[in-house]
Formats: C-alpha cells, sequence, structure tokens
C-alpha cells in the first residue's frame, strides 16, 4: 500500500494538444507526522466581541465546528483567523449558547 497521493495536477493544453502534464505527489506519512492532533476538544469560546471567539487551546486548521444555541452552524459562516480566534458570520446575543468542538494542535 502506497503512502502517497497526488496533490496537484497542472496541464499546458493547446487546441490540438497536450503539452505538459506535473502531478505534485505527497508522501502523507510525512504530512501527518508535521501535524500533531492531541484530541477531540469541547468547550465553550471565550467571547471577544458579537463575531469573534477565541478557543483556549490552538486548533488544527478545518476542525473547528461552532454550535449556536446547540445547533451546528455551516462551515461557510466560520473564518478562521488564527488557531484559536475565529469570526462567525452573524453576531450572537448575550442569551445564546456557544459551544465549539474542534481537534487540538500541539
Amino acid at each position: 500500500m502506497s503512502n502517497k497521493y497526488i496533490d496537484t495536477i497542472t496541464a499546458t493544453i493547446t487546441e490540438k494538444e497536450i503539452i505538459s502534464v506535473k502531478f505534485t505527489v505527497i508522501d502523507i506519512i510525512n504530512y501527518l507526522e508535521k501535524t500533531v492532533v492531541t484530541g477531540l476538544i469541547n468547550e465553550i469560546p471565550t467571547r471577544l466581541s458579537f463575531i469573534r471567539f477565541q478557543t483556549s487551546k490552538p486548533y488544527v486548521s478545518g476542525s473547528l465546528k461552532f454550535f449556536l444555541n446547540g445547533l451546528k452552524e455551516a462551515k461557510a459562516d466560520i473564518t478562521e483567523i488564527s488557531t484559536t480566534i475565529f469570526e462567525i458570520t452573524e453576531a450572537v446575543i448575550a442569551e445564546d449558547d456557544v459551544e465549539v468542538e474542534y481537534l487540538e494542535l500541539s
């Protein structure tokens, strides 16, 4: 079994022929060894504003899930600013319950 996968394919094509094709191959084991994940965190984030929040620990990019009043919000509604700070598209009020779930990055 191979531990490699194709990350990018670039092709140069004219109307009549393919001139070149370039594949970028990544060794998945080496890639994963650079990112250490310690576990799933579920917490109430610190409110920095009506739309900006901070987690207590750094998270793996793309792993953040935001829950508003118990309902999971769409990933498109979350913008990751750093590994601990993120923003949501719609403001929350003081009475709203917010929670996050993420993979901790160490």
